[in-house]
């Protein structure tokens, strides 16, 4: 008994360490063979060198948010790792590891980069097994969209670790626009001002978008594309397929006052395209515009595996003491056609803060006004007329979806007059029917029928 004693007693020392931490060390890796754990302490002495403390750094975003990340970047079938931590003499410092020949650990290369932070580690695949590692440096969130910069990292058959600069990005994502399972890089940055001091001379550097590939081990920029240069601060970026035919990658972002636009792109022969086209010109007119309050994101919203964009509409009759909301506006999400055209798939209500939506019935279409509590978390649709003076006016609360906590469905919910319609976490999802007509009626139960949960923010 004294040597598992013995290890578990030095693992509770390491962990003490300010700042330490070990990816996926747990209760049950706890129990694993001493030769996973002795793994762990030897990265983690390589991380440390001659200090007697190491400060572990984690990536702030992305799938990888350990400071320790093991991945076999170097394609022989053996894991290796990465570890980040604060440079003695400031910054960041990375170090790609690689077991031996012999089951001991070893450096294989560090590099230290100025940035206080990384922001992301994400893998792409070079075809030989290889995968490039690609690093964001910095906070890509910053007001400039030049506080942030991406290099890869590509392990060399000399047993070398080689890195490129690929310069500064907003965002980022991998893609494989030519289908031959090597993947590029997508970069996308802001449009900057000249900072103070440069000059009268000094020009300000507009948004672009930039694809990367690679050539052996080497990336290269293989196409590129005008971003567009009004937007502050970027939501969500994918990259899927737009119709059987297209792929292209897909960037939400907002502008200085929170109104929100789609920009996609796409790879035709060796050109980058920017849709819709003519960004940052006069006549430009991005055709899926949206206010600040209806901020919602492009998404496959059918499950058709195409994504599809949303356009919106003010419903009617919304009172004027009211601020709208994202409730507040009837969605037109729209699939692209292979000509990149839109066309209307589908018109629905949408709820993102309580993550559900459902597709509105023609007939309510356009008549039809939804009243948002978020305290009660209840929306209220409520039918809405229109007077002989033209003016639209409620006339009576159709139905009502309001989310219990699961607790808070027990003890009341059932007996409030809700029916249940669906369950996601801790939350429960209930509708309300208030009118008695009984066309509405069968309306309201399709709705039901179809109610839809979007993924939990």
């Amino acid at each position: 008994m004294a040597k598992p004693a013995a290890l578990l007693l030095s693992l509770f020392l390491l962990l003490s360490l300010p700042g330490c931490s070990f990816t996926g060390l747990s209760a049950q890796n706890l129990m694993s063979p001493p030769k996973t754990n002795a793994d762990q302490q030897s990265i983690y002495r390589l991380l440390q060198g001659n200090q007697t403390d190491v400060t572990l750094l984690y990536p702030r975003n992305g799938e990888y948010r350990s400071a320790i990340i093991t991945r076999d970047f170097t394609g022989d079938g053996i894991e290796d790792a990465i570890g980040f931590r604060l440079a003695e003499d400031g910054g960041v410092e990375v170090q790609f590891l690689m077991k031996l020949e012999s089951g001991v650990w070893g450096v294989a290369a560090a590099f230290q980069n100025k940035a206080t932070l990384v922001d992301r580690v994400c893998f792409g695949n070079l075809g030989d097994g290889r995968q490039a590692v690609f690093i964001g440096w910095g906070n890509p969130s910053g007001a400039t969209g030049r506080t942030s910069a991406v290099n890869a990292y590509v392990y060399q058959e000399d047993g070398n670790v080689r890195e490129h600069s690929l310069g500064n990005y907003g965002e980022l994502i991998l893609t494989d626009f030519d289908e031959d399972g090597v993947d590029e890089l997508f970069t996308i940055d802001k449009y900057v001002l000249p900072a103070e001091g440069e000059g009268e001379a000094a020009e300000p550097v507009s948004a672009q978008a930039r694809v990367f590939a690679f050539e052996g081990d080497t990336p290269h920029e293989m196409a590129s594309a005008p971003a567009d240069n009004s937007i502050s601060n970027y939501a969500s970026v994918a990259f899927g397929w737009l119709n059987s035919y297209t792929q292209a990658v897909v960037v939400d972002g907002a502008d200085a006052n929170g109104s929100m636009t789609t920009q996609i792109f796409v790879l035709e022969g060796s050109r980058l395209e920017n849709y819709p086209l003519g960004v940052n010109t006069e006549e430009y007119a991005n055709r899926f515009a949206r206010p600040a309050a209806a901020s919602f994101l492009a998404r496959d919203i059918n499950g058709d595996g195409y994504i599809e964009f949303p356009t919106v509409t003010p419903l009617p009759g919304l009172p004027e003491d009211i601020v709208p909301d994202s409730t507040s506006f009837l969605v037109e999400w729209r699939a692209m056609t292979q000509f990149m055209d839109s066309r209307v798939i589908l018109r629905a209500l949408m709820n993102p803060r309580e993550n559900y939506w459902f597709r509105l019935p023609y007939p309510l279409q356009g008549k039809i006004c939804a009243i948002n509590d978020p305290e009660r978390r209840t929306v209220t649709y409520t039918l809405v007329t229109t007077d002989n003076q033209g003016r639209q006016l409620l006339s009576g609360n159709l139905f009502s979806i309001r989310v219990f906590t699961e607790a808070g469905w027990k003890s009341r919910g059932k007996s409030s007059g809700y029916t249940w319609l669906a369950a996601q976490g801790d939350g429960v999802y209930g509708i309300q029917i208030h009118t008695g007509n009984e066309s509405y009626v069968r309306m309201i139960e399709e709705i039901a029928k179809g109610f839809q949960l979007l993924d939990p923010a």
